[in-house]
Order: structure tokens, then C-alpha cells, then sequence
């Protein structure tokens, strides 16, 4: 199978990006007291990294655990996992502005399940770059 074309993963990280932010806009509009605000703040500047973060995993974003490429640079020079890091504060935010079971339920099992694929990317990448990968741990954080 051939590798999709640049703009074809843009579309669908633009597609994952308006659905949460939608998500979250419905959230705000519903509801506008202190916990929704306090919300915001958290998931706005966890979106616009979220965005940031596969922007900068570029050809290296998968929806399964390779080992293209060990990416070091950007936000990947502090966090080891950006993206799981952000989209999991950015669902935690817009709960914050839900609260509700059914929604919180969702982002508990999302958060459980990035766990699981952490680990997972962990050991691909450790036996995929060796040492490198393991320096590369050491200097940077999640």
C-alpha cells in the first residue's frame, strides 16, 4: 500500500482538530460559569499544541506504532508524547466545561488507551533507535 500524500493527512488531522474544538465550542457556548472557564484555559492552548505536536511528527504520524523516524525537535525536544499529552488536557478541559459522567467516562478510557499505545511506541522505538532512544528519554519528559 502507498504511502498517503501530504495533504490527504492534513485533511484528516484538520478533520480530528474541528471535531474536538467543536466539542468543546458547543461546551462553552452551553455553559458559562468558572468551571467552564476554568476549562478553556486549559483545553484552548492544549488544542493549538495538540495541532502543533502532529505538525511537527510530520511523515512520522501513524496510526500504529512505527518507528519512521526519531523526531527530537520542537515540542518533541521536551515531551517525549505531545500529542497524547495535549489531546488528553484538551478532552480534560472540555470536560471540565461538560461535566458530564458520560463525557468524563469517555475521556478516563481515551486517557487509558494513549497509556497503553505510549508503552507500545516505547519499546518500538527503543528497539528501532536503540541507545539514541534511550538519551533521547533521559532529556526529555512523558
Amino acid at each position: 500500500m502507498s504511502e498517503p500524500k501530504r495533504w490527504v493527512k492534513l485533511l484528516f488531522l484538520l478533520g480530528d482538530f474541528l471535531f474536538y474544538l467543536a466539542v468543546f465550542v458547543a461546551a462553552l457556548l452551553w455553559r458559562r460559569d468558572a468551571p467552564c472557564i476554568l476549562g478553556s484555559a486549559i483545553a484552548i492552548p492544549s488544542f493549538v499544541l495538540w495541532f502543533v505536536a502532529k505538525l511537527q511528527l510530520g511523515s512520522s504520524f501513524t496510526p500504529k506504532a512505527e518507528a519512521r523516524a526519531l523526531v527530537t525537535h520542537g515540542l518533541y525536544s521536551r515531551i517525549r508524547h505531545p500529542i497524547y499529552f495535549f489531546a488528553s488536557l484538551a478532552l480534560v478541559g472540555t470536560a471540565f466545561c461538560l461535566r458530564s459522567v458520560y463525557f468524563s467516562v469517555y475521556v478516563g478510557i481515551t486517557i487509558a488507551a494513549q497509556l497503553w499505545r505510549i508503552r507500545r511506541e516505547n519499546r518500538v522505538l527503543r528497539e528501532k533507535f536503540g541507545q539514541d532512544y534511550l538519551d533521547y528519554r533521559r532529556q526529555t519528559w512523558f
